[in-house]
């Protein structure tokens, strides 16, 4: 005989688990279960009998998803739903195979970013699994998301391969949104597609910008934002217009400030484009990050970071704004491309990346005898082997030390005269 009970969070609390697998049943909502699988997985299920068929009709089961992801009241109204239509005569179960077969990957694609990055991540982390979607979908995005194979994923990641980094980031988030839509039951379970498709090897280079470099910099950033940067003619493409002789563009004093306070403080950029004027203190001399990488934290800000800030006119609820800046629907600064190739190309900095001023910074201080654990809690590294890249640059400083240290105990050895 079936056990019924209401299925509420606490029914589901102590549904333990047993050596062989059960169910649950609802006493209110005519067959809705909670099923309980002897790993401690629970899982709600609907049973019913297709289109309105008696008791002599084969009944049919449905997963309506983890009661790890579905509380137990959305899992009540999701079951009245499918109870109804079953008394209609409808076959849920029939309507939810057909979703799967029309389900495309860029649906897929939406809901995984919807639901479970940009709801559970944090904003730098969301901003980086839509750069690799940003390269999915336009190559894959329109076939169905039951039928991408191996071939299509293989084939995906050679066209990236000028940018193996990136080819292995889009091989990562293109399995965990396949690994998504099987566990919300939006597609069919099988092998993920992704899995076997062997990664490119990745020679990862910490560039950083020399002091030369830095001096460069700075100019090329005082004149943008000042007198403006001289207009050039890009050669590799093709312009209606010819810009005037010596008309020079003016930068944002925003973005101009955005790239200082990137490398002066070695946070990340969506940190710094995301910053709030209500995150910033000034007295105190420290940045709150409330979403950052590895949570929470505070940036200690050097004083060049707070005269950045002081100098700068403060135009909605972002300390960098954006074109949105003081509207209802204020939204922050979605990136710094534009204004940085235009600035580093002036300062002779090609192929330099925004993402190498954190190496610079980091390595810097490294350089300049910053203990490796101290650099690490300075760059928001959950994990210190992260900040262990830049151990090599250490040896200067270890080298002084160790002289120090060898000089200082061979004058005590030494006999007095």
């Amino acid at each position: 005989m079936k056990s019924k009970i209401k299925l509420t969070k606490t029914a589901v609390d102590d549904a333990k688990p047993r050596d062989k697998r059960y169910t649950v049943w609802d006493g209110d909502i005519a067959g809705f279960g909670l099923r309980v699988f002897p790993t401690g997985t629970k899982t709600w299920v609907f049973e019913y009998r297709p289109d309105g068929g008696g008791r002599d009709a084969n009944k049919s089961r449905m997963k309506i998803g983890s009661a790890a992801d579905i509380t137990a009241d959305q899992a009540r109204k999701e079951a009245k739903i499918l109870r109804a239509q079953s008394t209609l005569g409808e076959d849920p179960q029939g309507r939810k195979k057909e979703k799967r077969a029309a389900l495309t990957l860029k649906a897929l694609g939406e809901a995984f970013m919807e639901n479970s990055i940009r709801a559970k991540r944090a904003a730098n982390t969301a901003d980086s699994y839509e750069d690799a979607i940003n390269h999915i979908l336009p190559a894959i995005g329109g076939k169905k998301a039951d039928s991408i194979s191996k071939v299509d994923v293989e084939k995906l990641h050679l066209d990236l391969k000028s940018t193996p980094i990136m080819a292995n980031k889009v091989l990562a988030v293109l399995s965990s949104m396949m690994s998504y839509g099987m566990e919300m039951d939006l597609i069919v379970k099988r092998d993920n597609p992704v899995s076997g498709v062997e990664k490119f090897p990745e020679n990862i280079i910490t560039r950083f910008l020399s002091l030369e470099e830095l001096q460069r910099l700075g100019e090329a950033l005082e004149e943008a934002e000042t007198v403006g940067i001289p207009w050039t003619i890009n050669e590799d493409k093709k312009t209606k217009h010819v810009p005037k002789t010596n008309q020079r563009t003016v930068a944002s004093p925003h973005a101009v400030a955005a790239i200082r306070l990137y490398l002066l403080t070695g946070a990340r950029l969506r940190e710094i484009l995301h910053l709030k004027w209500s995150s910033v203190d000034i007295d105190r001399g420290v940045l709150k990050l409330e979403k950052a990488k590895g949570g929470a934290r505070e940036i200690i800000a050097n004083e060049e970071t707070l005269d950045v800030l002081r100098n700068l006119k403060r135009v909605g609820k972002y300390v960098i704004a954006s074109d949105s800046a003081g509207l209802p629907d204020e939204k922050p600064r979605y990136d710094l491309k534009g204004p940085w190739y235009n600035i580093r190309a002036y300062a002779g900095l090609d192929g330099v990346r925004l993402h190498d001023l954190r190496h610079t910074f980091a390595s810097h201080a490294v350089i300049d005898g910053t203990g490796i654990v101290v650099v690490s809690k300075l760059l928001g590294h959950k994990n210190i082997a992260t900040t262990m890249r830049y151990a090599h640059l250490h040896e200067p400083a270890l080298r002084q030390a160790s002289d120090t240290i060898g000089g200082n105990m061979s004058k005590a050895m030494k006999k007095r005269r």
